[in-house]
């Protein structure tokens, strides 16, 4: 991407949820890397239609396991919002973070190492809060190891978009139908080239009750569970489809 590239970190942050905005300033300061904050779209806030205008309920209903909550709707569309200002910033790519995360010691040479990747990159992982998965070895960038995934993890706490990942995204959502999380795992599906930095520089702090589930609590919601078995087996198949194009790399 170059030495001369245009980059921003966003901190994904509700109104009220200040308290988080100073923890999120102060762990950033101390780091000494500029930041922006990006008001983050309260899902409870959001009227019927605006709801609907947004995310797909059919689609939901008929390919995944359960109806998202406005905590998730919301949580989507402020991930909108942050890659939009990549756009509109006329930037090269951003660092995305939400707003109750840690950051290691090494989250300060993300940038320098940005700058050295000359790989076609969409999105960057750089936090795997749930469930580690497999990666494809593909380099080593300083002191991380520079990979792609056989299947992205969850979690959309901390992750780089690029401009044109920024905009494979939203030529492709809204309207969604699963969590935005869920959705980045889909490489095949939204033509995203994913990689990842290892060892992972982010992680949710747990300091916080989840600003989601205040709203509305997804383990309430009715689940279908064939179609989360179906969701599983089509995911499954996204990846094979994005990893033979990607073709053979040593695995770790």
């Amino acid at each position: 991407m170059g030495q001369a590239a245009k980059w921003a970190i966003f901190v994904i942050n509700l109104p009220r949820s200040a308290h988080r905005w100073r923890t999120m300033s102060h762990r950033l300061n101390a780091i000494g890397l500029p930041f922006q904050r990006i008001e983050a779209i309260d899902g409870d806030s959001l009227s019927e239609a605006e709801v609907t205008e947004v995310f797909d309920r059919k689609r939901a209903q008929s390919n995944y396991h359960y109806q998202l909550t406005r905590g998730e709707i919301g949580c989507y569309l402020s991930h909108l919002k942050a890659w939009q200002a990549v756009l509109d910033q006329q930037l090269d790519y951003a660092i995305i973070l939400e707003d109750d995360v840690v950051l290691a010691d090494s989250f300060r040479f993300l940038p320098k190492t940005l700058a050295k990747l000359d790989d076609a990159w969409d999105l960057i992982k750089i936090a795997a809060p749930y469930k580690k998965q497999k990666t494809i070895q593909l380099g080593d960038i300083g002191s991380f190891g520079y990979v792609r995934y056989r299947k992205p993890p969850m979690g959309a706490c901390g992750h780089v978009v690029s401009a044109a990942g920024a905009q494979k995204l939203l030529a492709k959502r809204p309207p969604f139908y699963r969590p935005v999380d869920v959705d980045l795992q889909w490489q095949d599906e939204l033509g995203l080239n994913v990689r990842g930095l290892l060892p992972y520089t982010v992680d949710n702090s747990h300091e916080h009750a989840s600003d989601i589930f205040a709203i509305g609590d997804r383990r309430a919601q009715q689940k279908r569970p064939l179609q989360r078995l179906k969701h599983h087996i089509r995911l499954y198949f996204d990846s094979v489809r994005a990893n033979h194009k990607a073709g053979p790399q040593r695995q770790q």
